[in-house]
Order: structure tokens, then C-alpha cells, then sequence
């Protein structure tokens, strides 16, 4: 009788810790429980690169894409559906789709006809299409020539920037020299057509392009595994890469740490979950307050070389209005933050400082944004793409050279000033909060 007793008692113990534990969680769920996530004017959530995702070929098939499968000898272009295929499957699964002025998806294995000239039948080439089409969740690339008129490029750039620049998304091009034999059509303002062939000559390969959007992370994890397959090619390679992150690592809290502090703290309790955010408490908000970290700047792959001497630091507040984030104007506020190089070659410390009472809102959670971008007069064009170039002005019968694209420099250049309107590349971004709650 006294055992059953026992148990008795302590099942009504178990069943209480049970309530007091539901009432505990409820508690944690009380009005000032947030969850902190990244402003989408800031930046967005993006997938890593180990994670799986859609791969999607979009290939040309007009005529004019048909000479770069003809010569055997020094031929990149007629392995390229293969190369495409193991690619795309290693990263998650690919489809491949044919395109001209229609897009029609490929079944099974019938990509590999692009190694065959005679499966170019397409007239016309209709590359906004391809930007209608795209998921931009997926990674998109575009085999093609890039041969495109001033006004049908105006059109695609205009769609590249709302849907990919605007939304914190990336693109590259990967530029290759094949050998070419066969016709070019509609070749500049008279839109003629041009018999070419390379011969087994590198500096006459005419250049086609991969032309590949999507995330950031999955865009240079694409084309870094492709230059990794790429040595040993003969074939001359290049890369471009249009994207918010110009360092080949994040520059963010998720690697950073400070290197000096006053009046701030390492805290945790809003349990922030984004690596690249980071939560400080202070210990006075009346007192001045500074904190500084040292990174080391390593071009990525593909990016824009730019004059880092010319390097505007931007600082902002935000703070959470409901489930939104908006912008703070305090007339006496005094964040400010500067970029100072540093003793070692290539490094540079960022410092940011202020006044928590002038330049934070009293109960509330505030966001400090601080980023340090290249003035958009600093960035140059990589001298390939130079070289690659051939303006209108300059086609005519007796000079045309099939080695360069035409208007291949008016691409770059627009694609180089919509990203810089609409997404402001960057350099190193420290983000993070404080509860003054």
C-alpha cells in the first residue's frame, strides 16, 4: 500500500513539472519575444553552397551558335553538354531546355545534340524570354553568344535588374574562346552575315559565353567548380562576376570579430540565428561607444577590380516596427564609421562609433547597419573584356573579326550600372543589433 502510495506521488509530480515547464514556454512567448532577421533593403537570406538547388540550361540554338561545333581540334564547346550535365547533377539536378524565339524543355539525354551543328535551327534569339522564364530561386545558365542588339539588351538588362540586382541576386559570365566555323548572322547596323573560320589558330577562337543568375552563393560555387574543371583546358577563360559580395569570403559578423570595443558587450539574448548578425548590450547610454574589427581583403573570383583608396562607408539605424524594419533620422545623432588601412598588405579596419542616447531609439530593438562599398567611379573594366569587344561602329566587310563580340562592352558596362542602382556591391558589412527595450 505505501509503494502504490509512492507512485501515486510521484506521477502528480511529474504531471506538475510538466505544467510549470508549459508555463515557463509561454512565458518566453510574451510581447517582447522578436525574431531578428536581416532587412531585406540590407540583404537576403541566401542557401549555402552546400545545400542542393534546380540547375537550369537555357541553350542557343540558332544558326549562329552552330560554328562552334564544327572544328574537332581544340574543341571545348562539343564537350560542354556533358560538362554541363555532370555539373548541374552534382549540385542538386539539372534540366536543359533549347531556346530561340520559343523555349522548349529538353528530355533525357537530347542535350547532347548541341554537340552537333545540325541541331541549330533556331532564326531568331530571344534572350528576355529566358529572363521571363528563369526561377530566380534557381541557378539559370544561358549558353549563347551573347549576340545581342542595343535595343534588345536595354530590354534584358532592364529585366536582369528588377529581378535578380533587386533582389540581392547575382550573375557571371564565363567567357570562352572555341574554335569557329560557319556563319554569323545579323552582324551590326546593316545586320549582315559573315562567313568565319578560326582555323586551329587560338587567337582567331571566336568567344561564347555562359551566362548564369540565381543566388549569390550558388552562382560562385558554380563558377568556381567550373574553373576547377577547367585546368588543363587549352582554351582561353575568363570570368565576371556581378555580385553584392566583391571579397572572396563574407566579410560579415559570420567571420569577423572585433578587434577593440568601449562601452559594448557580446550578448545573447534575442538568440539571433543569422550567423552574419551579431547582439551587443551596452554599458552606458550616455557614454561614448566604439567598436572596430581587421579584416583582409582577397578579390573573388570574377570580381570587378576596383580602387580600394576610394571606398564610401555608409552607417545606419533601424528599428523593428512590428514585424518590418525602418529607417531611424535622429537630427543629433552621431554614428559614424571609417575604413583605415592597416600595417599588413591588403588589410584594412573598419571603426564605428556613437552615442547610444543620440543615435539609438529608447525602447526599442535598434539595427546598425555599416557598410563599406567602392565609389562607383573607382571600379574599372578587366582588360579582356576590352580586348573581347568590337563596337558597331567598327563591323564592315573588310575589317569583321569573328575573335570578338560586338557590342560585348555595352553588355558589361550596363550590367556593371544596374547592379551598382540597384544593389550597391559591397566590400564588408557589419550588422547587428541592440536592445534598448
Amino acid at each position: 500500500m505505501k509503494m502504490k502510495q509512492k507512485g501515486v506521488r510521484w506521477l502528480w509530480m511529474g504531471l506538475l513539472l510538466m505544467v510549470c515547464s508549459f508555463l515557463l514556454a509561454g512565458c518566453g512567448d510574451d510581447d517582447t519575444a522578436v525574431k531578428i532577421t536581416m532587412p531585406p533593403q540590407v540583404a537576403s537570406e541566401d542557401a549555402g553552397a552546400d545545400t542542393p538547388t534546380a540547375v537550369d540550361v537555357y541553350w542557343d540554338a540558332t544558326y549562329s551558335m552552330a560554328g562552334y561545333a564544327t572544328l574537332p581540334e581544340g574543341n571545348f564547346y562539343r564537350t560542354l553538354p556533358d560538362e554541363l550535365g555532370d555539373l548541374g547533377s552534382s549540385m542538386g539536378g539539372v534540366t536543359f531546355y533549347r531556346f530561340g524565339e520559343e523555349i522548349k524543355e529538353l528530355p533525357g539525354r537530347e542535350y547532347r545534340q548541341f554537340s552537333n551543328p545540325g541541331y541549330y535551327t533556331e532564326v531568331i534569339t530571344a534572350f528576355h524570354n529566358v529572363i521571363d522564364k528563369a526561377d530566380a530561386s534557381h541557378l539559370s545558365i544561358v549558353v549563347t553568344d551573347l549576340f545581342e542588339s542595343d535595343a534588345d539588351w536595354s530590354n534584358v538588362t532592364q529585366k536582369l535588374k528588377e529581378k535578380y540586382f533587386g533582389q540581392h541576386l547575382s550573375i557571371a559570365i564565363i567567357g570562352i574562346k572555341n574554335p569557329f566555323k560557319g556563319d554569323i548572322f545579323d552582324v551590326g547596323i546593316d545586320a549582315a552575315k559573315y562567313a568565319y573560320d578560326s582555323g586551329t589558330a587560338p587567337e582567331r577562337y571566336r568567344p561564347f559565353y555562359l551566362f548564369i543568375m540565381g543566388p549569390d552563393k550558388k552562382v560562385t560555387d558554380f563558377v568556381s567548380r567550373f574553373r576547377e574543371r577547367q585546368q588543363g583546358v587549352q582554351n582561353e577563360t575568363q570570368y565576371l562576376v556581378f555580385s553584392e559580395q566583391l571579397a572572396a569570403q563574407s566579410l560579415d559578423f559570420s567571420r569577423l570579430e572585433l578587434s577593440a570595443s568601449q562601452n559594448i558587450f557580446r550578448d545573447d539574448k534575442l538568440h539571433v540565428q543569422d550567423q552574419r548578425i551579431r547582439e551587443f548590450g551596452i554599458d552606458s547610454s550616455d557614454d561614448a561607444t566604439s567598436l572596430e574589427t581587421t579584416f583582409p581583403y582577397q578579390p573573388a573570383l570574377g570580381a570587378l577590380p576596383v580602387d580600394l583608396s576610394k571606398l564610401n562607408v555608409k552607417a545606419e539605424v533601424l528599428t523593428l516596427e512590428g514585424d518590418e524594419w525602418q529607417p531611424v533620422e535622429k537630427r543629433d545623432s552621431d554614428l559614424t564609421a571609417k575604413i583605415v588601412p592597416g600595417e599588413a598588405e591588403n588589410t584594412y579596419s573598419i571603426q564605428v562609433s556613437f552615442t547610444p542616447s543620440k543615435s539609438l531609439e529608447d525602447g526599442k530593438v535598434n539595427f546598425v547597419h555599416v557598410m563599406a562599398a567602392p565609389d562607383a567611379q573607382s571600379y574599372r573594366m578587366p582588360d579582356w573584356v576590352t580586348k573581347w569587344n568590337m563596337a558597331n561602329a567598327d563591323v564592315n566587310a573588310a575589317a569583321f573579326d569573328g575573335s570578338k563580340t560586338i557590342n560585348f562592352l555595352h553588355i558589361v558596362e550596363s550590367l556593371k550600372s544596374s547592379i551598382l542602382a540597384a544593389a550597391h556591391p559591397s566590400l564588408v558589412n557589419l550588422d547587428f543589433v541592440i536592445d534598448e527595450r
